[in-house]
């Protein structure tokens, strides 16, 4: 049943990304009368697919997933999605300092490179250990409260590598993790965030172990099929009103009356809504502090992959343009993808270039990697996320010394009939797939808690 369009709702979600369209699914399976407010004219936030040649998809957002995300994977399930093994069978490419090296084992490597000595491989294997040692020490569900904690947030990781090693390539390593994991430069990213951030979605787990057959993106799909016309696109919401009472949530044209609302939106995007009465001063410094990191994402289509034929795995890591790539291919090889990255500081001057001078930039860097073959894709795509009005960066929210330990207390605390949603507020999986669907869960069961509780008065 859907009661959305007379203007009156149980629960009004703000966002259709995969979080609030989970925290929407779990309400209306709960038995609440539920709205979900959508600014774009899409569904799915940063998960997003798009057709390629011979039935095959690309994901110009997230796309993989691991053994221990057990709320997607049930998700998928539900909806039919199969998943598969995303391909790392072969040989990794390493560029670093001008110098192509084919490397067996996994990054950072446990053998000299040709621009590195064995001394900078066992310094750069001696420098992750000891940051994941820190990592270890992390409170993943309150990190403020972390064994150093105001220590490790009052430094960068610039600053507390400068202090931890003086080797360059045990730097890079650090750094090229950092800027994987959030998009945003070392230099100004809070070391206790980024140790969080390890600690809540760790490598060991194998995270990007497998994709969805099809593409992520149909999950939102499939999950808006099912919600119908309880979601309304084309609605940002400017205001939220709320009181003992309830809740008036203002789009541009309309407004909508509930009990409760859940507002699954990156910080920054919930922090310019305007809230009437406004929010308790630590919520709103915290949502003027947590801006989305920097990352275009790059496609690049073949008929077959065949880097796999020259015993390849598709993966490079470079100190170049492009962080990284992955092939991202169905399992039969065809179409052949390859998925690339340009994160941080280079991302925000990469997109000032022209079109065609981004897209020849990556098919070079790709043709150091893999070869002249590479140059000549069938099919070309890239997003860069920072240009979504709606998302303002990816993969997700990245804070900045000082912001955990000062006002992150509020990152998931509901106020009044209020709550939060989205990967960026989830204590684990933060920035994953994972993290999105545990937050809408999370929402949705608070809520639910809220109102038993306020009809038991």
């Amino acid at each position: 049943m859907s009661t959305g369009h007379d203007g009156k709702a149980d629960v009004v979600v703000v966002g259709a990304g995969l979080s609030g369209l989970c925290a929407a699914r779990e309400l209306v399976a709960r038995g609440k009368d539920t709205l979900a407010l959508e600014a774009r004219d899409r569904v799915g936030g940063r998960m997003l697919r798009r057709p390629v040649i011979d039935g095959g998809w690309i994901d110009l957002g997230g796309q993989w997933i691991g053994p221990t995300h057990i709320g997607v994977l049930s998700l998928a399930e539900s909806l039919g999605v199969k998943h598969f093994e995303s391909y790392a069978t072969g040989r990794t490419i390493v560029n670093y300092r001008g110098a192509r090296s084919i490397i067996e084992d996994s990054f950072p490597p446990a053998v000299a490179l040709p621009a590195t000595s064995a001394a900078d491989a066992a310094e750069a294997q001696r420098v992750w250990q000891r940051f994941r040692a820190v990592a270890a020490t992390v409170d993943t569900q309150r990190p403020w409260l972390t064994p150093d904690a105001h220590a490790l947030d009052a430094q960068t990781v610039t600053s507390w590598l400068a202090t931890a090693t003086e080797s360059e390539f045990a730097r890079f390593c650090i750094n090229h993790w950092v800027l994987g994991e959030g998009g945003a430069d070392p230099g100004a990213t809070s070391m206790l965030f980024a140790v969080a951030s390890y600690a809540a979605g760790p490598d060991e787990e194998q995270p990007e172990r497998w994709l969805f057959d099809g593409g992520a993106g149909q999950i939102a799909e499939l999950l808006a099929a099912e919600l119908g016309d309880r979601i309304l696109l084309g609605r940002p919401v400017v205001r939220i009103e709320h009181d003992d009472r309830g809740v008036t949530v203002t789009t541009g044209d309309a407004s909508y009356r509930a009990d409760f609302v859940i507002v699954a939106a990156p910080p920054h995007l919930a922090g310019a809504i305007d809230y009437r009465p406004p929010l308790p001063s630590r919520r709103s410094q915290f949502t003027q502090r947590a801006p989305m990191g920097s990352v275009l994402k790059y496609a690049a289509i073949y008929p077959t992959a065949w880097w796999r034929d020259i015993g390849l795995s598709g993966e490079a890591v470079s100190d170049g343009i492009v962080l990284g790539t992955a092939d991202s291919s169905p399992p039969g090889g065809k179409p052949g993808i390859l998925t690339g990255f340009v994160a941080g500081r280079p991302a925000v001057d990469f997109a000032d270039r022209s079109d065609d001078d981004r897209k020849q930039s990556v098919l070079r860097e790709l043709a150091a990697c893999f070869g002249d073959e590479a140059m000549h894709p069938v099919d070309f795509d890239e997003k860069n996320w920072a240009a979504e009005s709606w998302t303002g960066g990816a993969y997700n929210a990245v804070l900045a010394p000082n912001t955990l330990t000062t006002y992150a207390t509020a990152i998931a605390l509901p106020i009044g009939r209020i709550h939060w949603a989205g990967t960026d507020v989830s204590p684990v999986w933060t920035g994953f797939f994972e993290g999105a669907v545990q937050a809408g869960y999370a929402a949705a069961r608070a809520v639910c808690d809220a109102s038993k509780s306020r009809r038991a008065r």
